[in-house]
């Protein structure tokens, strides 16, 4: 729990009708004519309604969804573009076509620049402050921190055409005595290459590009808790960013497995595979690793959150990308504004 409060204070400084089914013998969708009801951009293509975006959409966390007024119609399948979103018209059934819109968390995409949000939201009450704590976990501790990076052969993970990078920076307290408490952070999604101002969701990284190093977002917090004792680790997955457009489940499965892909070489440098670890991590004191804490941002705190639940029972073989035995214990998470594609949250801490 002290773990989590001082995460917590690092990280908060009239249109036609369209009926779609019936018999076998109904003639497919066509595209629309001259006239047609449907809002530019968008389009009936057989079996599919589609909608393009005049540029790519930039990548984020939040998916993109149709709706038809105030009525979710589903979750697109998007194309490699980044411009092309495709829905199955059998989910459509008695859906009013003429008030279309794409969004994404909320934002409409397919409204000219400045046009009002879709739907107005009244903020939440923010609750009452609590006390002071007798300590503040905002505050340094002690230590004084050693950082270093690592980067090892990327991994194979199901469905994903290339492999996924094995890549850490680590922030550590220096000269602490003992096994220390292992944090591991996962950033969310975000553009993966870079090339001057340009940038891009490619995978792998075109030539002449570079790997955006997401991963070094939080270095402030894992200062912080080195400082404090804690050994930090914050992984890089640019790999299931650049991939994760298809996947069912927005890439919750790749990045817990990526996640105990880590662990499970933190698991083997804290013991007897010492002496083979990278420099970032013989640096720093042994990691306990029966006191693990995971913190992700968004995707990535769905996918540690999916992580922590893989790591008490396992998810079929063929969708996952760690099959190795579990040698840590995750004893908290921090969940920073998770995404919930999976649609099954842990619905409490593994301890």
């Amino acid at each position: 729990m002290r773990a989590m409060r001082v995460l917590v204070a690092a990280l908060v400084a009239a249109g036609s009708m369209v009926v779609v089914g019936g018999s076998a013998q109904a003639e497919p969708p066509r595209p629309p004519t001259e006239g047609s009801p449907l809002p530019p951009g968008w389009q009936i293509d057989g079996a599919d309604l589609v909608w393009q975006a005049s540029k790519r959409v930039p990548m984020g966390d939040a998916a993109v969804e149709f709706y038809a007024g105030d009525r979710l119609l589903g979750r697109p399948r998007a194309a490699r573009d980044g411009r092309t979103f495709r829905l199955d018209l059998t989910a459509l059934d008695q859906a009013n076509l003429s008030t279309l819109e794409a969004r994404a968390g909320g934002r409409r995409l397919d409204a000219p620049a400045g046009a009002p949000r879709s739907r107005s939201t009244t903020p939440a009450p923010l609750p009452a402050q609590a006390p002071l704590a007798a300590v503040d976990p905002g505050k340094p501790g002690p230590y004084k921190t050693v950082m270093g990076e690592y980067t090892l052969p990327g991994v194979r993970l199901p469905g994903f055409p290339a492999p996924v990078e094995m890549v850490g920076v680590v922030v550590a307290p220096k000269g602490a005595s003992g096994k220390r408490p292992l944090a591991l952070f996962l950033h969310g999604r975000h553009s993966t290459c870079y090339k001057g101002e340009e940038s891009s969701g490619d995978w792998p990284c075109p030539r002449g590009w570079r790997s955006i190093p997401s991963h070094r977002g939080y270095l402030t917090a894992q200062r912080l808790l080195a400082s404090q004792g804690y050994v930090t680790v914050s992984i890089s997955a640019n790999g299931i960013n650049g991939q994760d457009y298809a996947a069912a489940d927005g890439g919750a499965q790749a990045r817990s497995s990526l996640v105990r892909q880590h662990l499970a070489r933190w698991a083997t440098w804290a013991g007897a595979g010492r002496a083979g670890a990278p420099g970032a991590v013989r640096t720093a004191p042994r990691a306990d690793l029966s006191r693990v804490l995971l913190v992700g941002h968004s995707r990535g705190g769905e996918g540690v959150n999916r992580a922590a639940m893989d790591s008490l029972s396992p998810p079929p073989a063929a969708q996952d990308g760690y099959r190795g035995p579990v040698r840590w214990r995750i004893r908290g998470t921090v969940l920073i504004g998770p995404t919930i594609f999976g649609h099954n949250p842990a619905p409490t801490c593994p301890r």
